[in-house]
């Protein structure tokens, strides 16, 4: 909430509990396989836009790395500037940057940090591979 006041410091705020936002809330909390359905209205520039495109493309239970991300998008030395739209992404988990990692390994950064970014990467591997 401090962060949404910080974007939009001219804004009133108020909790609303409507269908739309029921519906959203059911997928998450019971249908899985109906997340791509959702549809996004995102606000960046037509390289951010790119990069969140590709990492949607990344199927659940695997990862990337920010240099593959940076092929995939014909901009093989952008791994730096990949590393940015992937940081400025504004909606977490929907846009699954937290399934990209360094080539070395590491996880890497998270906006929401890096002990859910490596709960998610667990989660997500696990549902996976319980499903096989």
């Amino acid at each position: 909430m401090n962060d949404l006041k910080s974007k939009f410091p001219n804004a009133t705020f108020q909790r609303k509990l409507d269908l739309l936002q029921q519906n959203a809330l059911f997928i998450f909390q019971n249908d899985w396989n109906k997340l791509s359905e959702i549809k996004l209205h995102l606000k960046g520039t037509d390289f951010q836009l790119k990069v969140w495109e590709t990492l949607l493309k990344i199927p659940m239970g695997q990862l990337s790395t920010y240099g593959n991300i940076a092929e995939k998008i014909g901009n093989a030395n952008a791994s730096r500037a990949i590393g940015t739209a992937i940081g400025s992404n504004p909606v977490a988990f929907l846009i699954p940057c937290h399934r990209v990692i360094q080539s070395s390994g590491n996880f890497g950064g998270y906006m929401w940090g890096n002990t859910r970014k490596t709960a998610i990467i667990g989660w997500e591997g696990a549902k996976t591979h319980s499903e096989i």
